[in-house]
C-alpha cells in the first residue's frame, strides 16, 4: 500500500471518527439537557479548530506526497555502505593472503621433511604436492 492509499484510508477513519463523535454528542446534549452544556457558537468554534487541523493534516500529507514523488527512486549507497563494502574487500584480500602463506608454510613443511617421510601422493592438498616449487605470494595487499 503506497503512502497516498495509507494517508487516504487514514483520512477516511478521522473524519468517521470525528462525525460519529460529534453525532454522539449532538444525540447526547438534545436528550439529556438542551442548550446548556452547549451552545451553538463553541460547537461553531470546536468545528472551526478540527477544519483547521485537518488542512493542516492534509497540507503536511501532500507536501510529503510530493516530496517522496521528487526523491529519486534509487538511492545511492550513504557513506556507510561504501565503508562496508571496502572493508569486505580488504578482509576478502587479507583472507587470500592468509591461504597463501599457509600454503607456503605446508610447503615449507614438507621440504623440512625428510623425502622418505613425504605424503605428496596420499595427500590431495595442492600446496603439499610439487614442494620443491619456489614459495610465490601474489603482491603485498
Amino acid at each position: 500500500m503506497n503512502l497516498s492509499k495509507q494517508s487516504s484510508l487514514a483520512l477516511i477513519v478521522v473524519l468517521s471518527a470525528v462525525i460519529g463523535v460529534m453525532a454522539s454528542i449532538s444525540r447526547g446534549s438534545s436528550a439529556t439537557a438542551p442548550a446548556e452544556n452547549q451552545d451553538v457558537m463553541s460547537l461553531d468554534r470546536r468545528l472551526s479548530l478540527l477544519e483547521q487541523r485537518f488542512y493542516t493534516v492534509e497540507s503536511n500529507i501532500s507536501r510529503l506526497q510530493t516530496y517522496l514523488a521528487q526523491r529519486p527512486s534509487v538511492s545511492q549507497p550513504s557513506t556507510n555502505d561504501r565503508d562496508i563494502i571496502l572493508i569486505r574487500d580488504e578482509i576478502q584480500r587479507l583472507s587470500l593472503r592468509v591461504n597463501e602463506l599457509e600454503c607456503g608454510l605446508t610447503k615449507l613443511d614438507e621440504r623440512t621433511t625428510p623425502p622418505s617421510r613425504r605424503n605428496t601422493t596420499k595427500s590431495g592438498d595442492p600446496c603439499r604436492q610439487n614442494v620443491d616449487t619456489p614459495v610465490r605470494l601474489s603482491a603485498h595487499p
